[in-house]
């Protein structure tokens, strides 16, 4: 009996250390969980405290746009009292670009030292956002990629691989357009993709496309790249390499011929070069920013940001200015938004006559504020006719824009016989210098950073 009892009493002994080890590991990986379970859900919540720092600092940034200086908030309940502070830096946006990075680090109140760390962009979205916007009726051909907006109506006879949009129901379409005064739709022609073709759409307030001549002026000023009435014909501004330009006055245009735009009618004129003497050549300038208060002829190769305006101020019809297309204008492949350009003419942006090339490439925002964007037509001569033109940007024309004239049968007879038009997406939130922005702050990006 004695050695019965024992053996149980040793077997109740091996059972009760068995269960006081499992015990043990059970309280343990409990007591782990929970800890874990803890620390998670306060890691949640830094999360969370994270969030709405960015929430604060996107309120802010619309309320008070130009602060930019770091700020810690407590974050408070009712009922607990502080339940953890959040941090935020802001990265303000650089030269020509309107993103703007915040950073918000939560930290809990139980425990600080778990804490989440949260980045976001924010951008407010420049006017370039269209590859193509008129405030007239326009008549497109050959290939456009990327937004285009009319508050006129549109004959759309080539391909596009985005949004086609009209501001008008119906329009009359006039002889310069194919047509006899005749009622078309907003959108109308032989182009595909119609299913993309939006009208009426709301009309683009054009006149927020006027840009702040006076205020580029003063920046040029500053910059020492402000260059006054030439006493001549104009100037003539070419890019380098090298990233720098060289200025000559023009002193003398070749020869007037005839030629025909629907505002001015049959003018007897040139837009060309013949003669020139050099002024300078200096780097570009750390703002990016040149004004010219007369016609200044522009190509050559663009290496950084940069804006080139043309007016006279205060502004007067009879004293508005030219910008004309001497030849290419290139970011010689680069297109990471590194290399930017505009040309801000007081009227129109012009290419001309015999200069520009037969297969001539436009990179860049060209913006004829009271004016066109175009060539004019011409009848006679060598240089009638043009091969392919080709851009990259956007343009904005007040009055109708065209580089290509065609008969009755469709047949381009002066200009250029085929092109495409593609959009740059670095221009939406980092426009060239000086460019303007619209509207509020929008999201961009997010992440978590480790």
């Amino acid at each position: 009996m004695n050695a019965t009892y024992g053996g149980v009493l040793i077997m109740t002994l091996v059972f009760v250390t068995m269960f006081v080890v499992i015990f043990t590991g059970l309280s343990g990986l409990t007591s782990r969980q929970f800890h874990q379970g803890v620390l998670q859900s306060q890691d949640e919540r830094a999360f969370q405290i994270a969030e709405a720092g960015l929430n604060y600092g996107r309120w802010r940034l619309a309320h008070d746009p130009q602060n930019f200086a770091a700020v810690t908030k407590d974050v408070t309940d009712q009922f607990a009292g502080k339940i953890g502070e959040y941090s935020l830096t802001f990265t303000s946006p650089q030269a020509g670009s309107s993103v703007t990075k915040i950073q918000a680090v939560g930290i809990t109140e139980n425990q600080p030292g778990r804490q989440v760390t949260l980045e976001a962009q924010y951008g407010i979205p420049s006017l370039a956002r269209y590859a193509s916007i008129t405030n007239e009726d326009v008549w497109y051909g050959g290939t456009l990629k990327g937004y285009v907006h009319s508050n006129g109506g549109i004959r759309m006879d080539g391909t596009s691989d985005s949004i086609v949009a009209s501001a008008k129901q119906t329009y009359t379409c006039k002889p310069i357009h194919g047509c006899n005064n005749v009622t078309k739709p907003g959108v109308w022609g032989t182009g595909s993709d119609a299913d993309l073709w939006e009208f009426p759409v709301p009309p683009v307030d054009y006149a927020s496309m006027t840009l702040d001549l006076q205020d580029m002026k003063a920046a040029a000023e500053a910059a020492n790249t402000y260059y006054g009435p030439s006493g001549n014909f104009g100037y003539h501004l070419l890019f380098n390499s090298n990233n720098t330009y060289s200025v000559y006055r023009v002193t003398q245009k070749t020869s007037s011929i005839w030629s025909y735009a629907a505002d001015t009618d049959w003018q007897f004129t040139s837009h060309d070069i013949n003669n020139k003497t050099f002024v300078h050549t200096k780097t570009v300038p750390a703002n990016g920013i040149l004004f010219f208060s007369d016609n200044v002829w522009v190509n050559g190769d663009i290496r950084s940001r940069i804006t080139v305006a043309a007016g006279v101020l205060p502004d007067q019809p009879s004293t508005n200015k030219d910008i004309i297309l001497n030849g290419n204008i290139t970011y010689g492949g680069v297109k990471d938004g590194s290399r930017v350009f505009a040309a801000i003419a007081q009227r129109n942006i012009l290419i001309p006559y015999s200069a520009a090339p037969s297969n001539l490439t436009l990179e860049g925002a060209f913006i004829a504020q009271k004016g066109r964007f175009g060539r004019r037509y011409y009848d006679t001569g060598s240089h009638i006719l043009k091969s392919t033109l080709t851009r990259y940007g956007m343009i904005a024309s007040n009055l109708t824009p065209g580089t290509a004239w065609v008969n009755g049968s469709g047949q381009v007879i002066s200009g250029y016989q085929s092109g495409t038009a593609s959009y740059d997406p670095n221009l939406l939130y980092a426009p060239p210098p000086y460019f303007p922005t619209a509207g509020e702050y929008e999201f961009l990006s997010w992440e978590q950073v480790e």
